[in-house]
């Protein structure tokens, strides 16, 4: 009876502090990652297909570094961390694919994130569709715990249609007439989702419609916000001369547009040919269809 009594006194012990350990082994943490975009529901198996995740002390140093892959998160969407009892910060970015490159994670005060042709001096051409999710958590190995990382966007999806090209010779994409500059983008993100003063200019790729009526433009940019000083311009391959400069600011508050609370977000610019001039007005919703093409999700 009395071995009975010592072992409900330590079944009870472990059911109110949440596992039971095998040989003294500590217990453990999961994490769950969530991404509830605009509509407060969960869609982070649409959104997100592989995460990044880094966990650092008390003083920022990198104890723990993981990637999961689509069919890690596909098997659960979350993950185990078998660490000492203290205080510690999880960084996790989502779709770090072929358009992103985390720098020096070893130090998170150090740390950023950037397309890698920032990184060798480039030319920037679009960045991937991230997502970073940031957690201070609690480890104590006495018992379990759940806790939740909930991820945000860091990126702003593009989309620039130019129809009608005036003078400009209407082409197949190898010999594209003009080409688009989108400068005073932010060039980094850090570990604290911070993006940086320095600024910088991306060349998208551009490729001709099916019709051959005009040409169309996807790709990322790093989260700016409704008060910025980004120019959007047309250039003539040829002759290098301006052909339009659109201030984007004035272009998005004419029109009420806006970025601001938002994590799932593409503007639209089009811009048409008139025969000495051009007309620039935003794209309508209907007339978007986000993931065509080179334009990831």
């Amino acid at each position: 009876m009395k071995h009975i009594s010592i072992f409900c006194i330590f079944f009870l012990s472990a059911l109110f502090t949440g596992c039971i350990r095998e040989d003294l082994e500590p217990c453990n943490t999961f994490l769950y990652f969530s991404y509830l975009g605009d509509e407060n529901r969960e869609i982070f198996p649409d959104k997100i297909g592989k995460v990044n995740l880094y966990v650092y002390n008390v003083n920022d140093a990198l104890v723990e570094a993981i990637t999961l892959e689509q069919h890690d998160l596909s098997a659960r969407r979350g993950i185990e961390l078998n660490l000492p009892d203290g205080l510690y910060k999880v960084v996790c970015w989502g779709n770090s694919y072929v358009d992103t490159q985390i720098n020096n994670p070893s130090a998170r005060g150090l740390a950023s994130v950037a397309a890698p042709r920032y990184f060798t001096g480039e030319t920037i051409s679009t960045n991937d569709s991230l997502y970073v999710g940031i957690k201070d958590i609690e480890i104590d190995t006495s018992r379990s715990s759940e806790d939740t990382i909930y991820f945000s966007s860091a990126h702003i999806k593009m989309q620039i249609e130019v129809l009608g090209t005036g003078t400009l010779k209407l082409t197949k994409n190898e010999n594209i007439p003009f080409r688009i500059e989108v400068g005073n983008l932010s060039s980094t993100v850090n570990f604290n989702k911070n993006f940086s003063e320095e600024r910088t200019s991306y060349l998208p790729s551009v490729s001709s419609n099916e019709e051959m009526t005009g040409y169309t433009s996807r790709f990322n940019v790093l989260r700016f916000e409704d008060e910025n000083d980004i120019m959007v311009s047309l250039k003539d391959n040829d002759s290098q001369a301006t052909l339009y400069t659109l201030n984007l600011q004035q272009f998005m508050k004419e029109y009420g547009i806006s970025v601001h609370g938002k994590n799932e977000v593409l503007v639209g610019i089009r811009f048409r040919f008139n025969g000495m001039a051009i007309t620039v007005v935003p794209w309508n919703e209907e007339n978007i269809k986000p993931g065509i093409g080179n334009m990831p999700i």
